[in-house]
């Protein structure tokens, strides 16, 4: 945004302009950020279970106060020179967790974006790692400075007059809160994070594992208020946001000697203060259910880009063990049961077809449970980009595919989800099938007539990137 130029999003006009032309008064950064935003209204209808998202993984060392941020942000003062015009916000009523999600957009994310240029983005934009916090705030496009998470009222509402941390070990649901926060703090190497539910507000620092929470701030607040809260910590953690996730001690899984796993979650839960065990139920009885998978620490992926976005969650290209491989993940605490479930059964897929692997589909490399249960991941070798518009297939070339998803038919496997996003083609020209979610075993024998109709399927559609 230029200094005369507007920006308009949902409802919201923000103004950065020359306030030597203009009669009408004008606020410096400083005054803008201190603009109260409306509070929200709940619905009758409005969602009021106070229950929330199960959630694994290695909780904090220790949860303290952290008890002069509000006074370093009093003391600061940001740029005083007139810019702005004042932000005008939107007033929203609250039916589920989505509403809160989109009133933090409109009225905090969208307001310090254009407050705070250039520079800072408050948005939904994704990490590139396996978890999917509400929304981040980048630096410069490319710089992840915070995560914040967004909840319900409703879900803390029994905190009353406790600080958070004091909450934290008197309550589960405020244990689950936390850990998920922390999780996502430590998978990104951050030193600062957020959680909000529009009406309050918490700023978390974290020290490798310690972890530190500030006071409650609420919405109303003046001293200090909460928009410019937000920006002194974005402008903090711009200038230092990494605090490097503790080293993991490697050791070997069952049945799998090139594998490192954590150590034993539920032996580290039990070395705790019972303070500290925020999810030890839930994940013994979670993994018993799942039955026995590989586990992977923070340090056994370096996450390079984002690949994809599906139903499960992203698709990451990483470094692995020396490989540069293709990451499907699933964030535990935001996907679906039926969409894990359906990344297992890929898993086995894989399995059954294990002497396809490599010539026809991608190799699976690894496979489970990723930073202490906060996400299951499945590895699988490079094999080329999708089939779309600039591609252009021979013969030859649609015979190859043809004879793979026909070798895959041979295994009693049938894919059920063939389209062009899942046709890859690798530089040498060769095509490989991939996503096995939806895939299901058969008998090719008892029922070859729908084995054939898939086969069709896929003739027709190769035809139509046939030269």
């Amino acid at each position: 945004m230029g200094s005369a130029g507007g920006h308009r999003k949902h409802g919201i006009f923000f103004e950065n302009i020359d306030s030597t032309r203009f009669a009408f008064s004008v606020l410096s950064l400083e005054e803008a950020l201190s603009c109260v935003p409306p509070p929200v209204t709940y619905s009758p209808s409005c969602v009021t279970s106070k229950t929330t998202t199960k959630v694994n993984g290695e909780p904090p060392s220790k949860v303290l106060l952290w008890r002069n941020l509000f006074d370093q942000v009093n003391k600061y003062c940001f740029d005083q020179q007139p810019k702005f015009e004042r932000p005008r916000f939107v007033v929203k009523e609250i039916v589920n967790e989505e509403d809160v999600q989109v009133a933090m957009d409109v009225n905090m994310c969208m307001v310090l974006s254009s407050l705070m240029t250039p520079g800072y983005n408050f948005s939904r934009l994704p990490t590139h790692t396996t978890g999917v916090p509400d929304f981040t705030c980048f630096y410069l496009a490319s710089l992840l400075v915070l995560t914040i998470e967004v909840k319900r009222k409703h879900v803390l509402q029994e905190i009353g007059e406790n600080t958070l941390p004091e909450f934290y070990r008197k309550n589960e649901k405020a244990r689950m809160v936390v850990q998920q926060i922390f999780n996502y703090m430590e998978e990104n190497n951050l030193r600062y994070s957020i959680l909000s539910t529009y009406d309050s507000h918490w700023f978390l620092k974290r020290e490798h594992t310690k972890l530190w929470i500030s006071r409650t701030l609420p919405l109303q607040s003046v001293s200090p208020p909460v928009l410019k809260t937000y920006a002194y910590l974005a402008q903090h953690a711009q200038s230092d946001p990494y605090s490097l996730h503790p080293l993991q001690v490697p050791v070997q899984a069952d049945g799998d000697n090139n594998s490192r796993t954590l150590r034993s979650h539920s032996k580290l839960l039990s070395n705790q203060a019972p303070d500290q065990q925020s999810s030890s139920d839930y994940s013994q009885t979670y993994y018993t259910s799942v039955g026995q998978h590989n586990n992977y620490s923070f340090a056994d992926f370096k996450f390079q880009s984002i690949l994809g976005e599906g139903r499960s969650g992203k698709t990451l290209l990483c470094e692995f063990r020396g490989n540069t491989i293709a990451l499907k993940s699933a964030d535990l605490s935001k996907t679906p049961l039926d969409i894990v479930e359906e990344m297992k059964k890929e898993v086995e897929i894989y399995k059954i077809l294990a002497d396809i692997q490599g010539k026809y589909i991608p190799k699976l490399i690894c496979y489970g449970y990723y930073g202490g249960g906060m996400s299951f991941v499945i590895g699988m070798t490079i094999v080329g980009t999708p089939l779309c518009d600039d591609h252009k297939l021979t013969k030859q070339q649609k015979a190859q595919a043809l004879k793979a998803l026909k070798k895959i038919h041979d295994h009693g496997i049938l894919h059920n989800d063939i389209r062009e996003e899942n046709i890859l083609v690798d530089s040498k020209g060769n095509v490989f099938l991939i996503d096995f979610g939806m895939a299901s075993r058969d008998d090719f024998h008892k029922n070859r007539t729908v084995f054939n109709e898939e086969l069709r399927q896929f003739s027709r559609l190769l035809d139509k990137y046939i030269t």
